[in-house]
């Protein structure tokens, strides 16, 4: 994946120069589910990545794209919780008032996500 293709979009769709984030997808050799049950497991990092480009606002809303599913979506963090949407908006979502619970109130952000790691691949959600 590349990292200036992904930093030029950024620019393209929002502006300014984004901080680069990126995540190897991982998998289990051995120990599917079993290291949050105090099992074996033997995780391999792989050749594909989750990549997340972003920048702050000065607002409390968070303007995230999936690039990768052309789609994309605007939180208000001065507004109520949605309720589970069955997309990806709700790990944003749910991330986001997670640490704004723990740490006090945020800002917004303009983010920008893409993946290699295959949907559907039976690697899991956090494989990236």
């Amino acid at each position: 994946m590349d990292l200036e293709k992904v930093r030029a979009e950024f620019k393209t769709r929002f502006g300014g120069s984004p901080r680069m984030f990126r995540a190897p997808g991982r998998v289990n050799l051995i120990g599917e589910h079993t290291d949050y049950n105090d099992g074996f497991v033997m995780p391999f990092a792989i050749d594909r990545a989750t990549i997340v480009a972003g920048i702050g606002r000065v607002d409390r809303k968070i303007h995230a794209v999936a690039l990768d599913l052309k789609e994309d979506a605007v939180i208000d963090l001065d507004a109520e919780p949605q309720k589970k949407r069955k997309s990806w908006v709700d790990y944003v979502e749910g991330t986001a008032r997670s640490v704004e619970e723990k740490f006090g109130r945020l800002k917004g952000a303009n983010i920008l996500i893409t993946s290699d790691v295959p949907i559907g691949s039976g690697l899991s959600s956090s494989a990236a």
